[in-house]
């Protein structure tokens, strides 16, 4: 049986490159940040960029199909925290319009990713349900 296993590797998922790449990404912003944000808004945004692609890996790595939806909803939860901390961060004029602009569109696609994602994985489910009823 073992040599039939498949594992799955979520690295290999779109969605969480991108997460990935953007956590990293967000990660050299708040370098920027004044120190009195270190413990507050850096710590904010750092948590919930992270929590983007750890909550795709740890879905995609479960065995249970609404596992991984629940985990795939936690992530789009984390685009959207993390788009209110980076508006927080325009709003304090520290970053400018354009990085806002950009990184904004970034999770965008993200999101509309994980939409993707999300109504695959309620396709898998519902055939995985037709496919038990006698």
């Amino acid at each position: 049986m073992s040599e039939n296993l498949l594992i799955k590797d979520f690295k290999t998922l779109k969605v969480w490159q991108k997460a990935n790449a953007l956590e990293q990404e967000i990660g050299e912003l708040v370098k920027g940040f004044p120190n009195h944000e270190q413990y507050r808004l850096v710590d904010q945004i750092i948590r919930s960029s992270r929590s983007i692609g750890a909550n795709i890996a740890e879905g995609n790595t479960q065995l249970f199909i609404k596992r991984e939806l629940f985990h795939a909803n936690a992530a789009l939860g984390s685009c959207g925290e993390t788009r209110n901390h980076l508006l927080t961060a325009y709003q304090y004029n520290y970053i400018s319009k354009e990085q806002y602009k950009i990184l904004d569109e970034k999770f965008l696609e993200i999101i509309k990713m994980l939409y993707g994602y999300i109504k695959r994985l309620k396709s898998n489910l519902d055939n995985e349900s037709d496919a038990a009823e006698p």
